[in-house]
């Protein structure tokens, strides 16, 4: 009797399950075809059909098909908004090569500082001159500071040239890791042992061309190239056919606004350097020159002469220049002055005393202002390209 009590309960509760399994089923049912219809009241050819619209009959299609064009509409919709989200956000991991439309971002301004020759400057004298202008540099807080060369006064004893940079980088101080730095002849005394002890005393890029590792280098900063050179390595006065080589190579690859070049002696020294610059090998500077033109550089940055200067390098200067291309000369942060010395009259403006520049970028307008050690502005010079 119990077994069969039992059997008799299994069986209840077997009806019971399909009961609800078939009340599921017709609700379920009839929400699918509910939504088909609402979705979908008429198939492609029954729009067409004015019997169709009448009522007369109606074109079935499958839920699988149902949810394939609900899907497949959702996607197209999604599709829509993705490329109209696209051509507003560029999206960083893109395909560079995909045709995704851009909206161009308008370069933000900034600047850079220049110091001059240092190679005088005494450690421990907060009044020296190098300090005043470090002072004034870092309340005017650039993005990059360059030195342009001649940072000591000489690099022939390793732990003499060692202590030397070690002082100067002390001075530098906070704005040493967005400081670059660019030989001199004066840093180069020892000749190739200098160049090690630059090599390991600064931390530099290393792109440039073999043996010019952190010597010679390039790196791009927003809209602008920066290129750093060597004028005496390992020629004096002179940028050999290696580098002028290498940089051909890097200013074809070039592709932003501005090209700013650094090297210490002058192509067309205007003061007392004459002969003792670039000009010493005139054929080797004609062709770098040559470079400069070729790829339209916006400014030259040189150091050497212990003055400032602007000049216009125009066809006076170079007979073969197409693009008038300016040569600064930033030449005594902390050197000696030269009293009642010449200044070529193709000079467009200079300035004897200690002092160093700020460049600052606006686009492709381009404005060096001159300043004194004690941060004192001197002069303003705006131009473009």
């Amino acid at each position: 009797m119990k077994h069969r009590r039992h059997k008799h309960k299994n069986s209840k509760i077997s009806r019971h399950k399909l009961f609800v399994a078939l009340i599921i089923f017709f609700v379920f049912a009839s929400v699918i075809i509910s939504a088909y219809f609402t979705l979908y009241p008429l198939s492609p050819s029954a729009k067409n059909n004015p019997a169709a619209v009448s009522g007369k009959f109606f074109e079935l299609q499958s839920f699988r098909g149902v949810l394939a064009n609900t899907l497949g509409s959702i996607g197209e919709k999604a599709q829509q908004f993705q490329q109209q989200i696209e051509t507003v956000t560029r999206n960083p991991f893109a395909d560079a090569s995909s045709a995704v439309a851009e909206v161009p971002i308008a370069p933000k301004s900034f600047s850079f500082a220049i110091l001059g020759d240092t190679q005088r400057f005494k450690a421990g004298d907060a009044n020296g001159n190098f300090q005043k202008a470090m002072a004034s540099v870092r309340k005017l807080n650039p993005d990059m500071v360059f030195a342009v060369g001649d940072l000591v006064g000489s690099c022939d004893s390793y732990s003499k040239c060692e202590h030397d940079y070690t002082n100067w980088k002390n001075i530098v101080g906070s704005l040493m890791p967005k400081t670059y730095a660019v030989q001199g002849n004066h840093d180069r005394t020892g000749g190739s042992k200098a160049d090690k002890i630059w090599q390991s005393e600064f931390s530099l890029p290393t792109n440039g061309p073999a043996d010019y590792s952190e010597i010679t280098y390039s790196f791009d900063f927003q809209n602008s190239h920066f290129v750093v050179l060597a004028s005496d390595d390992p020629i004096m006065h002179k940028i050999n056919e290696q580098q002028r080589a290498w940089l051909e190579k890097d200013l074809a690859a070039n592709k932003k606004d501005n090209t700013f070049v650094f090297f210490h002696e002058p192509s067309f020294p205007v003061s007392s350097k004459v002969g003792e610059s670039l000009d010493k090998h005139p054929s080797d500077r004609d062709a770098l020159w040559q470079i400069f033109d070729k790829y339209n550089v916006t400014a030259v940055f040189n150091g050497h002469e212990h003055i400032y200067s602007r000049q216009l390098i125009d066809q006076d200067e170079f007979p073969a220049e197409k693009n008038k291309i300016y040569q600064f000369i930033i030449g005594n942060t902390d050197a000696y002055e030269k009293e009642n010395v010449a200044i070529s009259s193709n000079v467009d403006y200079y300035h004897k005393g200690h002092d160093f520049c700020i460049v600052e970028v606006n686009g492709k307008q381009i404005t060096v202002k001159l300043y004194s050690v004690d941060g004192n502005l001197v002069d303003s010079f705006t131009f473009s390209k």
